[in-house]
């Protein structure tokens, strides 16, 4: 299983087969291709360094040419530099081409996952909707892994954009459709910190894009829901554990320093911020709190660090909001 670093991987999307006619575009004796070359822009106007799009990575498209149906579902891999057709019923390239002439852009919805997601373009049907680039919903399975499972979390991206050009390849932008959540702890006390969990948060859904008016929107439909404690992950051979962490004053336990909890945080779908449920033991047992004045929501494309303060007297919880960033060097399957 694949690792990269998190980053603000935009995305956009491109073209392809001609399914309504086997008319094509030709240029300089050459029949034109429809193809997709990613490229990466941070989630936010905010400047950052980025990571390349995963050669690795699929991309599944539809398309629509003035809302009548140019192509459905499209499944396209890397060829060369950039991502062309490919049949997986052949498990082969096949090439599809720009329709000759006609008017107006064509808009596409595009979205990819290392998750064995499914996805309905349109109303569904066929035989009444041709604007399969107009709305999409996708399902999100359930990806938040298990105490003793070998495994990281994967992630969503997804496009929309409209092109009237008829380039070789078309640039795209992916944007991830989830907020990743991550810990830190610090106390000036002695204290092991055995567990952080989200209470009743969904790691599933439906996720619809909705592009029929100016604006696109995107929305999520809860799956189902559970408390999720975070995780410590180490490779993909290791069982993953219950993230804990001691603060009692020994090299890299230091009281009064901020330190990493878990090591992966947890990639959920935007949804209101839930209770956080803290299990502690100061050296008498353990203690639980509950942190219940979180306020606000969980956006796509967000990275959220909580810093939870321990002191003798009071337990504060301090947030930062981010975009993924390439140097934080976790682990998620994009």
């Amino acid at each position: 299983m694949k690792k990269i670093y998190l980053s603000v991987l935009a995305a956009a999307v491109a073209v392809t087969a001609c399914d309504k006619s086997e008319t094509i575009n030709v240029e300089n004796g050459k029949q034109q291709e429809v193809a997709f070359s990613p490229v990466n822009q941070p989630a936010t106007k905010a400047p950052i360094e980025t990571a390349a799009f995963p050669d690795d990575n699929t991309i599944y498209v539809s398309a629509s040419n003035n809302k009548a149906k140019f192509f459905e579902a499209k499944t396209f891999k890397k060829s060369g530099a950039v991502w062309k057709n490919y049949d997986e019923s052949a498990t082969a390239f096949s090439p599809i081409y720009w329709p000759l002439g006609g008017t107006g852009s064509f808009d596409f919805l595009a979205y990819s996952t290392t998750l064995a997601a499914t996805a309905v373009w349109g109303d569904g049907n066929p035989l009444t909707d041709d604007d399969v680039a107009g709305v999409v919903a996708i399902t999100y399975p359930s990806n938040y892994p298990a105490i003793g499972a070998n495994a990281t979390q994967d992630d969503l991206l997804y496009a929309t954009t409209s092109s009237a050009s008829r380039n070789t390849a078309l640039p795209i932008e992916f944007k991830h459709a989830l907020a990743w959540v991550n810990f830190k702890v610090k106390s000036n006390i002695n204290v092991n910190i055995k567990s952080i969990e989200l209470v009743n948060v969904f790691t599933e859904g439906t996720f619809t894009i909705d592009q029929t008016s100016n604006t696109p929107q995107t929305s999520w439909t809860a799956g189902a829901k559970g408390d999720k404690a975070i995780l410590s992950y180490t490779d993909d051979s290791t069982p993953n554990a219950l993230a804990s962490f001691n603060i009692d004053g020994t090299a890299g336990h230091e009281t009064g320093s901020d330190h990493a909890f878990g090591d992966m945080g947890i990639l959920l779908p935007a949804q209101p911020i839930p209770n956080f449920k803290i299990t502690y033991d100061l050296g008498d047992g353990d203690l639980v709190y509950v942190c219940n004045n979180v306020r606000g929501t969980w956006e796509n494309g967000k990275k959220y660090t909580y810093k939870i303060d321990i002191t003798f007297n009071e337990i504060t919880l301090s947030p930062t909001v981010t975009i993924y960033d390439i140097v934080t060097d976790m682990p998620i399957n994009l």
